[in-house]
């Protein structure tokens, strides 16, 4: 313990030297300076809330602090979430299992709920990847769904693990998550993971009620989710919303409906993703029954 304690006064004292702060500086509002510098020596342990005093003066979070202090390395749980959350860019067969092996590793010698959730998750994408039958690897992401339904309230964590999984469930449960996840997602205003995750169960609902047939409530929510993709520079999102916009507006019968279309397919060939242009004709062709004249 105490090695551990001198290790992190050796990374503050380190931290604060290389932005120019003084001790007293640091110490401000934490403690006195004295205080202080019996931290930085390893001599004293400081109590978590002026644990995060200390990182607040030296303008750095806890998740940066403990970075530094592994080396520039994430290890542990901390090396796990990282790779989860990049499943939602590459979720490749390798990736996948991967990250199913590091989630093992850990549990051999650890119980957690969130690591447990991951590998329950990773079990279900690789099965469906193998597999792709659908109800082999539900039964895995409703583990998951079973743990997360029975908590008041959804974190961070919590939605990240449902965004994962949302279709291997009926259409009522997928809703019900969807929904519920956005309004959890109204607390996180300034954080911007919470802004991506708003973008992508904005975007599975809208597919959601487009596959209900409720292109009204569709249309809508792809309009609110139009102008945040522009505010955020999501231009793969905005060709993509542009095309749905067009389907949803074919199905109420309006007139502009290709245009919709064809501004998704000039914005997506302007970002040279020809792939993602050919997956959305195959979906103009599920809710159309045809393909457009002029493409």
């Amino acid at each position: 313990m105490t090695q551990i304690c001198q290790k992190f006064g050796e990374d503050f004292k380190k931290i604060r030297e290389n932005k120019n702060y003084t001790q007293q500086y640091v110490a401000n509002g934490a403690m006195a300076r004295s205080t202080y510098t019996k931290f930085e020596t390893g001599s004293i342990v400081p109590t978590i809330t002026k644990y995060f005093e200390v990182l607040n003066n030296l303008d750095m979070s806890h998740e940066e602090f403990n970075y530094i202090h592994n080396h520039y390395h994430l290890e542990g749980k901390g090396a796990i979430l990282y790779q989860f959350r990049a499943i939602a860019v590459n979720s490749d067969l390798n990736n996948l299992i991967n990250v199913k092996e590091t989630t093992m590793a850990y549990l051999d010698e650890h119980k957690d709920n969130v690591v447990q959730d991951i590998f329950n998750i990773c079990n279900a994408l690789i099965i469906l990847s193998k597999t792709n039958d659908l109800t082999q690897a539900a039964p895995f992401a409703a583990k998951v769904w079973h743990r997360i339904a029975q908590l008041d309230k959804w974190y961070l964590t919590e939605l990240h693990l449902l965004n994962n999984i949302l279709f291997f469930f009926d259409f009522d449960t997928s809703l019900l998550i969807s929904k519920r996840a956005l309004v959890e997602l109204e607390n996180y205003n300034h954080f911007h993971e919470a802004t991506e995750l708003k973008l992508a169960y904005t975007m599975n609902l809208i597919y959601l009620l487009m596959e209900n047939r409720n292109y009204n409530q569709a249309l809508e929510r792809a309009d609110s989710l139009i102008i945040l993709s522009k505010k955020n520079g999501k231009y793969r999102m905005l060709g993509v919303l542009y095309v749905r916009k067009g389907i949803i507006l074919a199905k109420l019968n309006k007139a502009d409906s290709k245009i919709w279309i064809q501004k998704g397919f000039n914005l997506l060939e302007a970002l040279e993703d020809f792939s993602l242009k050919e997956e959305l004709k195959k979906e103009i062709l599920y809710y159309l029954n045809h393909s457009l004249k002029k493409e």
